[in-house]
């Protein structure tokens, strides 16, 4: 489970939706990223959030376009992870995407880094 901004409530609410998971527990929680649809377009981040296809990425079992949210890390408990539920191996079955994403989580550290550093 994991928090979102509905957009039609104006509302934080919680539900549960398809994350990467970055690392293994640390502390009982995973660190991940969401993956989200992102109704409203304008809020799609360009550069940061990565488009996943479900046609050209077809082991990943989504059914709509979706998007990995690269600077919106988070952590989530490990009880709040449906591990009956896995929607693929990103790693593994697609290892140049997987790397892309990882190359702009780094970015958008660094970015963070740099910025607190002024």
């Amino acid at each position: 489970m994991t928090e979102f901004f509905d957009s039609k409530t104006n509302s934080t609410r919680i539900k549960a939706r398809p994350v990467l998971i970055l690392t293994d527990t640390r502390n009982n929680d995973y660190t991940v990223l969401p993956i989200s649809t992102i109704t409203i377009k304008t809020n799609i981040d360009t550069y940061y959030d990565i488009k996943i296809d479900p046609i050209s990425y077809p082991k990943l079992k989504l059914k709509k376009i979706s998007y990995v949210r690269t600077h919106k890390r988070t952590s989530i408990h490990q009880a709040s992870i449906d591990k009956s539920n896995i929607i693929g191996d990103l790693k593994t079955d697609y290892e140049e995407l997987f790397l892309e994403i990882l190359k702009k989580v780094e970015e958008f550290d660094n970015e963070v880094i740099e910025s607190a550093l002024r």
